[in-house]
């Protein structure tokens, strides 16, 4: 489908709406940043870079904004083309589709999270699952990560969340993880819907214990509880 002056129109006034992240004094002080660190084009293509890119696109979204790991240094032509890509505007123009019913599941370990989406999901539905992908990367264990293993566990969540917003064809997504606070769950899913299974700390500690779960879960499942807490008294701002 072609693009239309009504797609357009909508296009810059989106644009519009997320301009105030790069007048805020703190964008210029991390792209000076960036483009310091990073000497070439990280999409590879052997030139400078010029242009400080979004790898996860903000959508306004303070955290993702100023993240300096949700950051790298691009030429232009790379950066318009990536950009048109995650827009929807690519293949000269016409419009296309990437939208999907996405869900994060959270709560503390032990609290049923991956049975549930289990329940819920269809045959087709994308699951990003910390546990799983920890495993597909080398981890020996289900539910205990070695420590070296554990930037690239998250870098590979990062990068399928962040796939999201180029075109595809999936229905539903399903993210989980323990996410115990709002900024956690919003950073990680932007406007999805959150199932959150706030299940009674002694029962996930007993579950715990019941199925073996590694020495340090218990201690796991209290920090979760204890963050979860505190993060529920914390004002709103």
């Amino acid at each position: 489908m072609a693009t239309t002056p009504a797609h357009r129109r909508k296009a810059r006034q989106t644009a519009a709406a997320w301009r105030w992240v790069y007048d805020d004094p703190r964008w210029a002080l991390l792209r000076d940043q960036v483009l310091s660190e990073e000497p070439l084009c990280r999409a590879s293509c052997g030139r400078p870079p010029t242009v400080v890119d979004h790898i996860r696109p903000h959508r306004g979204n303070e955290q993702l904004a100023f993240d300096r790991a949700n950051l790298q240094a691009m030429c232009k032509p790379c950066h318009d083309a990536k950009t048109a890509r995650e827009t929807g505007f690519a293949d000269g123009g016409r419009r296309l589709q990437h939208t999907a019913r996405v869900t994060l599941v959270c709560g503390p370990p032990c609290s049923g999270k991956t049975t549930w989406v289990r329940e819920h999901a269809e045959p087709g539905d994308l699951v990003v699952d910390w546990d799983a992908l920890a495993v597909a990367l080398g981890s020996p264990h289900g539910h205990e990560h070695p420590a070296a293993l554990r930037p690239f566990i998250a870098e590979a969540r990062d990068a399928v969340l962040a796939r999201l917003d180029r075109a595809h064809n999936l229905n539903a997504v399903w993210v989980i993880a323990t996410a115990p606070r709002h900024a956690d769950r919003e950073r990680l899913a932007p406007g999805a819907n959150v199932v959150l299974l706030a299940i009674p700390e002694d029962e996930c500690v007993r579950r715990a214990r019941r199925d073996g779960r590694p020495g340090d879960t218990i201690e796991a499942i209290e920090s979760w509880w204890r963050v979860y807490r505190a993060d529920q008294m914390t004002p709103a701002t």
